[in-house]
Order: C-alpha cells, then sequence, then structure tokens
C-alpha cells in the first residue's frame, strides 16, 4: 500500500503542472488518467488476488488526497471509480452468500475488478435531473431481453463522461418500479454525452449528461439479482461520504501550499498575522 502512496505522491506535482490549463479551458484530463494508469492505480481497490492492490479505505484516503493536492478535478473523478471498484472488491463470499448472489455474478465480478487492475477505469451515472441521486425517483428504467437487460434514460453530473470505459448506472424496472438495480454499463454504442458541464469550479472533471438507449449482456447486472441497490447504498456510506472528503482535504492542502508559496515570494513570512492564519489554516486541515 505504501508503494500507491508513493506513486500517488510522484504523480501528484504532474497532474499540478496541468491543472490550471484544464481548469481554464474545461478540458478533461487525459493525460492524468494515463498516468494513474500506468501506476496501477486503477487497481487500487481490487483484491491482490484479483492482480490489484488491495488498499483499505484508509489506504484509498491517503491515495486519493495526495492525487488532489495536484488536481482535485482528476481526485475526484478517480473516487468515482474507486467507489465502484471498492464497493465491488467489499462483497465477500460470506454477504455475497447472504444476499443470494449466484456463482457467474461472482464470476462477472471478478472479471471487472481484474479488468480495473490491468487498467480499465469506470464513472458513476446515478443522478438525475430533479431527482439526484435518489433511488425512489429514478426515472431511468431497464427490462429483460433475450440476452441481457436494455436500459433507457438520462443522467447527469456524470463525472468523466465520455472518457470511462464503463458506467455504474441505476434504473428502476419497467415492469415493477419499486425494485431498482444497478448496471456497470460498458461504453460504446447506445450512450450519448451532452455536453452540459460549465461550472466555476471542478471544470476538469467533464460531469456531463449521459443519455442511455442500449442493451447490455446479462451479466452486466451486478450481484446478478434484481433489487440489490438499495442494499448496495447502505452497506456503503464511506464512499457515499468520506470518500469525498478526502477529495477536498487534498484540496485544501494545496491551498494552504500554494498561500505559503505566495507569501514566501512576497517575502510576508515574517508578519506575526500572517503566519498565525497560515497555521490556523494548516492545523485545521490536519485536523
Amino acid at each position: 500500500m505504501s508503494e500507491a502512496w508513493d506513486a500517488a505522491r510522484r504523480l501528484s506535482p504532474r497532474l499540478a503542472a496541468r491543472a490550471a490549463e484544464h481548469d481554464r479551458d474545461g478540458s478533461f484530463p487525459v493525460d492524468d488518467f494515463a498516468d494513474l494508469g500506468a501506476a496501477g492505480l486503477f487497481g487500487l481497490m481490487v483484491p491482490a488476488e484479483l492482480g490489484g492492490i488491495g488498499a483499505t479505505f484508509a489506504g484509498y484516503a491517503a491515495v486519493a488526497t495526495e492525487l488532489a493536492r495536484g488536481n482535485g478535478a482528476t481526485a475526484l473523478v478517480f473516487n468515482m471509480h474507486a467507489s465502484v471498484t471498492g464497493a465491488l472488491g467489499a462483497v465477500t463470499e460470506e454477504l455475497a452468500e447472504a444476499l443470494g448472489v449466484p456463482e457467474e455474478a461472482l464470476a462477472a465480478r471478478d472479471r471487472l475488478l481484474r479488468a480495473a487492475a490491468e487498467g480499465a477505469w469506470y464513472a458513476v451515472a446515478m443522478s438525475e435531473r430533479g431527482a439526484g441521486a435518489r433511488l425512489s425517483q429514478l426515472t431511468t428504467v431497464y427490462e429483460p431481453v433475450d440476452g441481457g437487460w436494455r436500459i433507457k434514460g438520462s443522467k447527469t453530473f456524470c463525472s468523466g463522461a465520455g472518457h470511462a470505459d464503463g458506467y455504474l448506472v441505476a434504473a428502476r424496472s419497467a415492469a415493477d418500479p419499486s425494485v431498482v438495480s444497478q448496471f456497470l454499463v460498458p461504453a460504446g454504442d447506445g450512450l450519448t454525452v451532452e455536453p452540459t458541464w460549465d461550472a466555476l469550479g471542478m471544470r476538469a472533471t467533464a460531469s456531463h449528461d449521459l443519455h442511455l438507449d442500449v442493451t447490455v449482456p446479462a451479466d452486466r447486472l451486478l450481484g446478478g439479482v434484481e433489487g440489490l441497490a438499495l442494499v448496495v447504498a447502505q452497506l456503503m456510506p464511506h464512499w457515499l461520504v468520506a470518500s469525498y472528503a478526502a477529495v477536498y482535504v487534498g484540496v485544501a492542502q494545496a491551498s494552504i501550499d500554494a498561500a505559503a508559496e505566495h507569501l514566501h515570494a512576497r517575502g510576508l513570512t515574517h508578519l506575526p498575522a500572517v503566519r498565525a492564519r497560515l497555521g490556523r489554516a494548516d492545523a485545521a486541515v490536519a485536523a
């Protein structure tokens, strides 16, 4: 795990060197993600037996903080990938048995995780306009078809849209709207990105709208069982809340670093009031 943190620390200055351009242009940091892949970090949360690093959540948080010191947008998109692989990797044999997950679904899970360890990365397509990520309000629907599932609907705030190798999509059953399931939809035909992201901050996340009218193989239903979306959401509060905090701690630390550099360049670091304010900010981030 220390090697992953060291890799993130080495990459952080490279991400930082490109960050201003991507923020100015609102362009996606393609080179950043090439670097993450080359460093093996897409396998950070993949169990070692499947070719990954097998990090704990605390280990992930340390890596995410370092990446965010370089480019907060890159770290935030990486967080989405880590939340998908982290959730998949956390499904133990005991939990799978308790949930009634079939063997073929576990095999599909392992294929997705191995692909991540080999360099594939996944985005999250959960939120919808007017509904946010509230599962009870989703309008994206799915239905069974020969050999798989047809999914139709639209998502918003999909970070990494148009660049990811696959998307975690939540959808409601067309036959029974009370049933919400999750699918790992591969990039390709049937997915259309609508450029809608032009924010004041985190401009490089490419959090555009994603429209789906696609048929996916049967094994792309996560867990192989319909209706597991709510159960999975209840099992991963750390990914839904604390993982974002790790990213923004890194952003805050980068702000302090930039302030210290500016003050040093201006010759102001000897002033007691300046030193006190910077010290308080540094202590708050450390806490």
